[in-house]
């Protein structure tokens, strides 16, 4: 971190909104910084920073202004998001969050389970991932710092949601995508304006350059230098959840985790709404899924380490693939203290996992997702997760954006326009149904 990046404070707003954040710590030597300097990183031990809030303020907002009064987006909860300045607010995130909680009752009797629900941030807008909460976040930051250039380092998700939403912002985005990355995102990221660059390199090793230019050229990165306000947003997920619950925290949140920004915050987002008063969620357990071929935060949890061992990415679920996860020592702690777990879960396996949630439930996720209900069904089959508790599940992305990457499912092409064509096209197409229950049944074995 340069001393001129640390320098660098946030004027005072001409309007306020209703965050109670009052300073920035480091998670490991609790050296503390004013909220208005952008330091985004700890100068004794390079660990993240985290963002302190005024809970007792925060309660107070909380009683007094209902929630029919709140906005049913990712600032219906602005007490305890880090973002000051209200005309920044406003032109960021309107449309972001409070995606739907959907009861999965034919996945659910699938996998043994009678109370699993879906919380679809594949719905969620407007680039279709969770990532539009943390990025709505940075910038939204980055506009209180009166800043015009975002930068990100992505392997898929955080840059569309950066493009996306820089460009409502009216900011000019540029994406840093590692050699493995998903052709449609890169796309979807240059179709909205923002400029797209591949490097040569894993997501790590670009990740590493990426902080090294944001230093050399003083521009943003919406993961890097804004990081511990992208990671803020990231606890919305766990507000909606518990509150669309009616205020009754579920017993299990199974997510996907690559960088591990998502189930970190869930954690912090469920002890603050316990701070608060509003639920009681400290039996609520954190189970995290990964690909068996990028696993190091899951390995590291079943073989109950402190730290986490890199790893080299080698999966097909590209937006999972970071093998150094920054925030992966939050999650280790994370998990422990709830009494979650980890798992992982083969190529194969997830892309079957995408397949059953898209034949029981009508949902097309990406492989993220296909990791996430893949790891979902060894935890119930396991009985790691009870029959009757009540299970929530993150589906993180859009399969639309990935369908590319799903193995190919052949279909009957340019038969002949006639009933005796069609009618054998059709008792073909019925054939295919059992013969892939047999060969999901083969991969499970």
């Amino acid at each position: 971190m340069s001393t001129q990046t640390a320098e660098i404070a946030v004027k005072e707003p001409a309007q306020r909104t209703r965050s109670c954040a009052t300073e920035l710590v480091c998670h490991r030597c609790d050296i503390r910084y004013p909220l208005s300097h952008a330091v985004f990183a700890c100068p004794d031990c390079g660990k993240g920073l985290d963002v302190v809030y005024d809970y007792e303020l925060a309660a107070r907002h909380f009683r007094e202004v209902p929630a029919d009064a709140r906005p049913r987006n990712i600032w219906h909860f602005e007490e305890l998001l880090p973002i000051v300045d209200a005309s920044a607010q406003a032109r960021v995130g309107r449309h972001s969050g409070y995606t739907p909680l959907i009861r999965a009752e034919r996945l659910g009797a699938e996998l043994g389970l009678s109370n699993l629900y879906l919380k679809d941030d594949s719905t969620s807008r407007p680039s279709l991932s969770y990532k539009d909460r943390v990025v709505s976040m940075s910038v939204a930051r980055l506009l209180e710092r009166g800043r015009g250039e975002l930068g990100c380092v992505s392997t898929g998700n955080v840059g569309t949601a950066v493009a996306s939403l820089a460009a409502k912002a009216g900011v000019d985005a540029y994406v840093f995508y590692p050699n493995r990355l998903e052709n449609t995102k890169a796309r979807a990221c240059a179709a909205l304006g923002a400029k797209v660059c591949q490097v040569e390199g894993n997501y790590d090793e670009v990740n590493k350059r990426c902080r090294e230019l944001a230093e050399a050229t003083g521009i943003d990165f919406a993961n890097i230098t804004l990081r511990p306000f992208y990671a803020e947003g990231a606890k919305t997920a766990a507000f909606e959840i518990v509150e669309q619950l009616d205020w009754r925290a579920p017993d299990h949140i199974v997510t996907a985790a690559a960088g591990g920004t998502l189930s970190s915050r869930l954690h912090k987002g469920l002890n603050e709404l316990q701070l608060l008063g509003l639920a009681e969620t400290e039996g609520v357990r954190i189970d995290i899924a990964q690909p068996s071929g990028c696993n190091p935060i899951a390995s590291a949890i079943l073989a109950e380490e402190a730290e986490i061992h890199p790893v080299k990415p080698e999966t097909a679920a590209h937006s999972l693939a970071i093998g150094a996860p920054g925030d992966g020592y939050l999650v280790i702690d994370a998990v422990r203290k709830r009494g979650g777990t980890g798992g992982f879960a083969s190529d194969p396996e997830i892309f079957a996992g995408i397949d059953l949630l898209a034949a029981t439930e009508g949902l097309l996720t990406e492989p993220a997702g296909g990791t996430t209900v893949a790891v979902l069904e060894k935890l119930a089959a396991s009985g790691q997760i009870a029959p009757d508790d009540t299970v929530v599940a993150i589906i993180t992305g859009n399969g639309l954006k990935t369908l590319d990457e799903h193995p190919a499912k052949p279909w009957p092409e340019k038969i002949g326009c006639e009933l005796d064509a069609m009618r054998a096209a059709l008792q073909e197409l019925q054939g295919v149904r059992s013969l892939m229950a047999s060969a999901r049944e083969q991969i499970h074995d």
